[in-house]
């Protein structure tokens, strides 16, 4: 038997008949005999077969290999230290498959060194020793035999003992065990007929023994993994923290359902299918709704309270952290092809793309500039001074007619209103990672959406008539730092117009006017987009305004697109029908 230590057994070995009967002896190893107590082990096997008897000498001599093993660590007591495991820690069939292949490999390596040192002798030795191992492959598949069992039974507790387990711990996944254990035992003993009939041409049988295999990996270990170079690549590019806690948590719901300790070997398309399934059933702010229920729970209580489901759109995003860590599986050779590949939601979105935020009409646009806010400040010379903070009167304009996100208007600071050798008066929209005069402290750094954001506005005529030059020189005057908005201040993630943003949500904008479903302070700039679709604004005024793409050409990345001069003609076409701004001019009637 290639995993005992005495595999040079021939019929007789270890074995000897009394009075028909035979009995297992075995000398004790010289260095052993006093931590075991005997220089001789020897015991009746109960049983006149030969045939029985071999059998049962094989269970026996596993015992004793084990027992020898033991003592070699510990001493005489046979308690070799063993790792404890962090309690209620349930033993995963990846982790058991590792142990197994550790087991397989060490009693291989030392049945090698065992049979180099006393091969068989005699042909009739080595064919002996041949019927003995066929015979063993029978027992081991032989699924009923009660040998077998016992024979798996000592090992299964021998792989198990480095975690601190036992087969009968309910946290074994006992199925697997026994027949990993039946798998193992076979291949050692393949691997030992290929020796006595002289065959080095295999160095496994069982692909799972493969030396070159890697270890087997779980899913909660890839989706780590893939964490790591996400974490990687947001500090090398800057990339922000809310975009980081978002790419966590999506992959952190898909590790709930597939589940940490899945083997990645064992995610299939059909996996991806249940996977997929369960985020269309999943109901949308489940965390806000349900806490810490697990994701089977919250399915079923949202049934039930008929919950709004995640939109087809964030199923998306969902399916695609799981494309993507699978895809790190797929690089690494863990498996063979990514089965999430082209995986789309159930669902369809029921809502296109140019739906899912609606612009201000053209009426919500001139009833918002009507609203007594704006009424009040036109009673103020000059009108802009009656907001003290600055953010509530500018912030909708400079939406409006730049086309500026939230964010981006937020924290815009004042060196950068710039104005070029023509004179022609523009907002340079720049990162301070890109800023040309680095150097910038923390409270005043400023971010953009993509690297494709930076660019160079120029002022539309109305907010130069509104006062904005004016307003940006007192704020230069007053000398309260470098942000026009002085009093906007960052949250977690950076973003500087997350308070104003909520103002306007929860107040300004639901008293100034009636809003529609899919509306919001965003609806300035798209309100901005359709009025540069109504001057049929060309692709690369897009660009260099809106910071939106339309397609790449080799061209475009050629000559300066974004050159205020030649895009101030396209800004002084953007007009809102219907809207007069004039009583908020500090100069009424220019």
């Amino acid at each position: 038997m290639v995993h005992k230590l005495g595999s040079k057994a021939v019929s007789r070995h270890h074995l000897h008949r009394r009075d028909g009967v035979y009995y297992y002896r075995r000398r004790v190893p010289l260095r052993l005999v006093e931590a075991i107590g005997k220089s001789v082990i020897q015991f009746s096997l109960d049983t006149t077969s030969i045939q029985e008897a071999r059998k049962r000498r094989t269970v026996c001599d596993i015992q004793w290999d084990a027992r020898f093993e033991a003592c070699s660590i510990s001493g005489p007591n046979g308690d070799a230290p063993v790792q404890e495991p962090p309690k209620n820690s349930p033993l995963s069939k990846a982790e058991l498959v590792q142990l197994i292949r550790n087991y397989v490999e060490r009693q291989d390596h030392a049945a090698q060194k065992y049979y180099a040192s006393d091969p068989p002798v005699t042909a009739a030795e080595r064919r002996e020793m041949r019927i003995e191992t066929e015979v063993e492959l029978q027992t081991l598949r032989a699924r009923e035999d009660q040998v077998a069992w016992q024979w798996m039974d000592v090992v299964g507790r021998e792989i198990l003992k480095p975690v601190g387990k036992a087969p009968n711990d309910p946290q074994v996944p006992a199925d697997e065990l026994w027949e990993l254990v039946r798998r193992a035992l076979i291949e050692l003993t393949r691997r030992s007929q290929a020796r006595l009939g002289d065959d080095h041409g295999r160095a496994y049988f069982d692909q799972l023994f493969d030396p070159a295999r890697p270890p087997e990996m779980n899913f909660g270990t890839l989706a780590d993994q893939w964490l790591h170079l996400v974490e990687e690549e947001t500090t090398i590019n800057a990339l922000s923290q809310k975009w980081l806690d978002k790419q966590r948590a999506n992959v952190g719901l898909i590790r709930e359902i597939v589940g940490d300790k899945t083997p990645v070997r064992a995610i299939d398309y059909d996996a991806c299918l249940r996977v997929r399934s369960m985020l269309a059933r999943l109901p949308a702010n489940r965390t806000k709704l349900y806490g810490d229920l697990p994701v089977d729970k919250a399915i079923e209580r949202a049934a039930k309270e008929g919950k709004p489901l995640l939109s087809p759109v964030t199923q998306q995003v969902y399916i695609g952290a799981l494309r993507d860590i699978l895809d790190l599986a797929a690089k690494k050779g863990l498996v063979t092809a990514n089965p999430a590949e082209g995986l789309r939601p159930i669902k369809r979105a029921a809502i296109s793309p140019s739906d899912k935020r609606k612009p201000f009409t053209l009426q919500q646009i001139v009833d918002f500039f009507k609203n007594p806010f704006y009424a009040e400040c036109a009673k103020h010379s000059p009108p802009f001074a009656h907001d003290k903070t600055g953010w509530r009167f500018w912030l909708p304009l400079m939406c409006l007619f730049l086309g500026m996100r939230p964010n981006e208007a937020a924290q815009i600071h004042l060196e950068d209103l710039k104005c070029t050798d023509k004179g022609t008066r523009y907002l340079d929209v720049v990162a301070t990672a890109d800023d040309d005069e680095g150097g910038s402290t923390s409270i005043a750094k400023k971010t953009l959406k993509t690297t494709a954001s930076r660019r160079r506005i120029p002022l539309h005529p109305e907010l130069i008539k509104v006062g904005f030059l004016q307003f940006v020189e007192q704020r230069k005057k007053a000398g309260a730092g470098p942000r026009l908005f002085t009093d906007l201040t960052p949250d977690k993630y950076g973003n500087h117009a997350s308070y104003a943003l909520k103002r306007f949500r929860e107040t300004y904008l639901p008293t100034a006017i009636k809003l529609e479903p899919r509306q919001s302070f965003y609806s300035f700039r798209h309100s901005w987009r359709d009025a540069l679709r109504r001057i049929d604004a060309q692709p690369a005024t897009l660009q260099a305004l809106g910071a939106w793409s339309q397609g790449k050409l080799t061209s475009d990345d050629y000559g300066d697109k974004a050159d205020p001069d030649f895009q101030t003609q396209f800004m002084e076409k953007v007009s809102f029908e219907g809207l007069n701004l004039s009583a908020l001019y500090p100069n009424k009637g220019h």
